[in-house]
């Protein structure tokens, strides 16, 4: 038990040592601009790391001793600061909590003094921090590996956990829009013209909503290659009931899929990061087709494209996000809430680094996520060829 005890002592105190940085860290970027001059100077303190580390994932040896000897070492402070905290917390509450181990807090402080060692002898190149030519897909919902904190050197503002994701989970900052080009179809419909609100507050540069009947139709989408390979995120968020649900929404979004993954394999050295495709899908994947015929077409064509977001949703190729919303208000029916409030609900959930989005009130949602893992993909291969296409 002594043992047992040391081991959850020590986890708990480097643990709480690494989210007490993450909160500086966020402070760190935002004292920038401060009329405190010496926030202002911790802050460019921090700085050094970023150019030495900058958006091009490539190390900048003109800024590694002011990293090492300046940026490094303020880390390390900070998580002693943090680990002595959680230290005293824990004291603070020994008559609520198991007393920690004495000998914790002592070797947390030399496990990170001997870490901090160790990345400044090696050129500051940790396991966080390795040179890329384009970020992997980060399969990771708790932990920080170089996927997530890669991010944080292209968006600064934003990906700030250095351990675990728990800062970003509770601030939202575990994603960002910032400049980034999406391309939307369905956005004339009450959840495309709520989305479009939503994004231009997070930042987006611009946003192309595909007419339908113009643009593009179910059997020709060749007018929309050229808009195609413009965008960072595809959106599809269009649907229908009517007769041509299964052309609607399956089909056709099935191919707009494969023609936006073939124009970002051509051009993929426009960016370090990797496509992404959203699709709008409905609680209907789980439920029986309640209602009419119209209710049948709409399920039928849900779950038909169900194999199809399931290999995108594992493939290393793309960040795919499942939008699974309960009903909502809009034009194919009344609902007890808005699409606004199914479009605030979409972004909370990305702005923590969500790939399936429960957005329900009903909590169907959340069962249909079991549903969603284990279920039937389409060959992974499939998507493998479309960039070969």
């Amino acid at each position: 038990m002594a043992m047992l005890n040391l081991v959850f002592s020590a986890s708990y105190l480097y643990i709480f040592g690494t989210i007490f940085f993450d909160i500086v860290h966020f402070l760190l970027h935002k004292w920038s601009r401060s009329r405190w001059r010496i926030l202002r100077f911790l802050s460019h303190c921090h700085q050094y790391h970023h150019l030495y580390y900058p958006r091009s994932l490539q190390f900048n040896q003109r800024y590694a001793k002011p990293n090492a000897l300046i940026a490094l070492p303020l880390e390390l402070i900070c998580q002693f600061l943090g680990s002595i905290i959680g230290w005293i917390l824990a004291t603070i509450l020994n008559c609520y909590i198991k007393r920690l181990d004495s000998k914790a807090l002592s070797i947390v402080l030399v496990v990170q003094t001997v870490r901090s060692l160790f990345v400044i002898i090696s050129n500051g190149q940790d396991s966080n921090h390795i040179a890329l030519d384009k970020v992997p897909k980060d399969h990771s919902w708790a932990f920080v590996g170089p996927e997530y904190h890669s991010l944080h050197h292209i968006y600064p503002d934003r990906y700030m956990g250095s351990m675990v994701k728990l800062f970003d989970w509770v601030a939202g900052t575990a994603y960002s829009l910032k400049n980034k080009t999406v391309v939307m179809t369905g956005g004339s419909g009450a959840f495309g013209q709520a989305m479009e609100k939503q994004l231009l507050a997070d930042g987006v540069k611009s946003i192309q909503k595909l007419q339908f009947g113009k643009d593009w139709t179910n059997g020709d989408i060749s007018r929309v290659g050229t808009i195609l390979q413009e965008a960072d995120i595809i959106i599809l968020a269009h649907g229908t009931k009517g007769p041509e649900a299964m052309d609607s929404n399956c089909i056709s979004s099935v191919r707009l899929i494969e023609l936006f993954m073939q124009q970002k394999s051509a051009h993929s050295q426009r960016t370090k990061v990797l496509p992404e495709i959203w699709y709008v899908g409905s609680e209907a994947e789980l439920h029986p087709a309640w209602g009419g015929p119209e209710m049948v077409r709409y399920t039928a064509s849900k779950r038909a494209f169900l194999p199809y977001a399931r290999a995108l949703y594992k493939s290393d190729k793309v960040i795919y996000r499942h939008i699974v919303p309960a009903a909502f208000d809009s034009r194919m029916g009344k609902a007890i809430v808005s699409a606004d409030w199914a479009a605030r609900c979409t972004m909370s959930w990305i702005r923590r680094g969500a790939y399936y989005i429960p957005v329900t009130y009903t909590g169907l949602a959340y069962l249909n996520f079991f549903k969603f893992l284990l279920g039937a993909s389409a060959d992974s291969r499939w998507v493998d060829k479309i960039g070969e296409s």
